[in-house]
């Protein structure tokens, strides 16, 4: 079983990805095909924070021009604000086969096994 965040979204973005391949060539994945998959790395905690702090920001920068009328410095607290919010929602994004100290091999058995029992799950 996927113990990290990281494993656990490698195995469902593998189970798209053979959802998508069984659709097109019919062909197993490999460890080169989790390899060049793309995973979020920040962790969900740290992606609520982002996510959080960059509310907090938009609102008190929104809140600072309704008070001060100043433009310029709650312009910049909106799209900082604005900014941490899209990039703990985007979770930088790197490629598989760039995370070190992932097992390649169980992770395509697992993401097998993982999409041999969704699809047994759908045909019931």
């Amino acid at each position: 079983m996927a113990s990290t965040f990281i494993e656990k979204r490698l195995v469902n973005e593998g189970v798209k990805f053979c959802e998508e391949r069984i659709d097109q060539k019919g062909t197993v994945i490999t460890v080169d095909d989790i390899k060049s998959l793309k995973v979020k790395t920040f962790s969900p905690v740290l992606q609520s924070v982002y996510v959080i702090l960059g509310t907090l920001l938009f609102v008190f920068g929104i809140w600072f021009q309704f008070e001060n009328g100043n433009m310029a410095v709650s312009l910049g607290l909106v799209m900082i604000g604005f900014l941490n919010v899209a990039y703990g929602i985007h979770g930088r994004p790197k490629p598989a086969g760039s995370l070190n100290a992932l097992n390649y091999v169980d992770l395509t058995a697992e993401i097998t096994k993982a999409f041999i029992e969704r699809d047994n799950q759908s045909r019931e």
